[in-house]
């Protein structure tokens, strides 16, 4: 019994050694404080944007491949906004949702997900397609926690564009790729970041989410594709942080977004 008890006692500890080297494991980037005037319009064309770098390409949320599609983002701060520019590659762009709150996840869509204090809890997720459509939300913890989304929380004074650089919803050419150019306040953040804004030094969890349907083309329009008894195959999810599991609800295994001025 002893025996059994010091095996079993061995295998929760290489567990839970696992589990926080996979905690230690995750992605790193540096976001440096710029003083010029930024002009969102998806284009990325000032010298901020120019000499600022690209965070790491996206990968398979599991871990372990590169996305498909080249995913790119770069990240810069003022004191008073979060700057994303974000480049999509992508053959055929579409999106069909085209008013705001509604679940974008439904078409291809970029996903951004912020805890500012860190506590794995209380953090907000923002969600935008090629039309430009939004959804924001807070979450006070994680679906696995019994945690509850609330979509009344809304990104007051958020600046946001989308350049396409190819044809909207339209399977009869080959586009190249798309961007979003996005100023969010840092007082939307307040809530949960206890109403401090960003200072040099200071640290946030941060993941970004592509999410990619497989389609099929059918009667000129993208249709999602479906297993042979018409059920819904499920998307491809490209992240920068990877989450080791087909779940964006683990804020501990999100990305280190360090402010640097």
């Amino acid at each position: 019994m002893k025996q059994l008890f010091i095996t079993f006692l061995t295998v929760i500890l290489i567990l839970m050694s696992a589990d926080a080297q996979d905690i230690d494991n995750v992605k790193y980037a540096v976001c440096h404080k710029i003083y010029e005037e930024i002009n969102i319009d998806g284009h990325f064309t000032e010298s901020a944007w120019q000499h600022a770098e690209w965070i790491d390409d996206f990968e398979d949320i599991r871990g372990g491949g590169i996305s498909n599609h080249k995913t790119q983002a770069k990240i810069l701060w003022s004191n008073d906004f979060l700057y994303l520019a974000i480049k999509f590659e992508e053959p055929h762009i579409c999106a069909y949702i085209t008013e705001n709150e509604q679940q974008i996840y439904f078409d291809n869509a970029f996903e951004l997900f912020i805890d500012p204090d860190d506590d794995a809890r209380n953090y907000y997720e923002f969600e935008i397609n090629a039309v430009g459509a939004t959804w924001d939300l807070q979450m006070n913890k994680p679906y696995s926690e019994g945690g509850n989304f609330n979509s009344n929380w809304n990104i007051c004074n958020l600046q946001k564009a989308i350049f396409l650089n190819g044809t909207l919803n339209n399977p009869t050419d080959v586009d190249s790729f798309w961007t979003i150019e996005l100023a969010i306040p840092f007082s939307a953040f307040d809530e949960y970041a206890n109403g401090k804004h960003p200072c040099d030094g200071a640290k946030w969890k941060l993941n970004l989410l592509r999410v990619q349907w497989n389609f099929d083309i059918v009667d000129g329009k993208y249709i999602k594709k479906t297993d042979e008894k018409g059920k819904l195959l499920r998307s491809d999810f490209w992240v920068w942080s990877p989450q080791k599991q087909i779940n964006m609800h683990i804020p501990e295994r999100w990305g280190i977004l360090e402010f640097k001025d």
